[in-house]
């Protein structure tokens, strides 16, 4: 694991990491070393031993990448939630203003880290779509394009908006407290958008960005800003 300390994105980047959450015993054993008390607790909560693992590897990692950043050990990087859960650095040098976000799907975790402004991101990997979902997940106008797509192209279309929606929502920082209709996409579109309506409005769907992150064909993946002046960087 490298420790050499990271420079913070610029106003216009956004930086993404990706990692397998499946690690051997060695990284493990760093790994929770690395995390608080409550992590710690909240790890022996899991009743798989498999979702205990591949929590301690993502919250310890996202705690190592943060630390680089904040010149701080891993155990030190403060993280505190939002009124609506969404975590946040709690203690940074004066001046900055580090926003990151984490998100997982099966043994596959993706980190975006973004400086002034808030980000969003989330993975999803394909799989079977149980059918009341879409009537969930999309508005009419997108459920009507979806049902005509080809069949072959229905699985990989819906997950990659359900990541778009998803990672949205995150930067906003409500989850699904806002229904997932509340942004709404163009699904003929693939690769970077932006909403076609958000909230029914389509002047505030201007103001922002999403940008796909290709994992290969059994995962989809977002990042979405309330902006549109920015990009973003791979870091591995």
């Amino acid at each position: 694991m490298s420790s050499f300390a990271l420079t913070p994105p610029s106003p216009h980047d956004v930086h993404i990491w990706q990692w397998d959450l499946d690690v051997g015993s060695g990284d493990f054993d760093l790994y929770w070393e690395m995390l608080s008390t409550q992590e710690r607790e909240r790890a022996d909560n899991f009743r798989f031993e498999q979702h205990r693992r591949r929590y301690v590897a993502g919250r310890g990692e996202l705690r190592r990448l943060l630390s680089r950043y904040l010149g701080l050990s891993p155990r030190a990087v403060a993280l505190d939630y939002g009124s609506e859960r969404k975590p946040f650095c709690a203690t940074q040098p004066p001046g900055w203003r580090i926003c990151f976000n984490l998100s997982h799907s099966e043994n596959t975790a993706a980190l975006a880290i973004s400086n002034g402004f808030e980000v969003g991101i989330d993975v999803e990997q394909v799989r079977a779509i149980e059918e009341c979902v879409p009537l969930e997940v999309f508005s009419g106008l997108e459920r009507a394009a979806f049902t005509a797509l080809p069949d072959a192209e229905k699985q990989k279309v819906f997950f990659e908006n359900w990541a778009r929606k998803e990672a949205c929502l995150k930067a906003l920082g409500t989850g699904f407290i806002l229904p997932p209709t509340h942004f709404e996409f163009d699904l003929s579109i693939r690769g970077d958008t932006t909403p076609r309506f958000v909230g029914g409005e389509a002047e505030e769907a201007t103001h922002w960005r999403i940008c796909a992150l290709p994992f290969g064909p059994t995962c989809a993946g977002a990042v979405a800003a309330r902006r549109t002046d920015w990009s973003i960087v791979k870091m591995n």
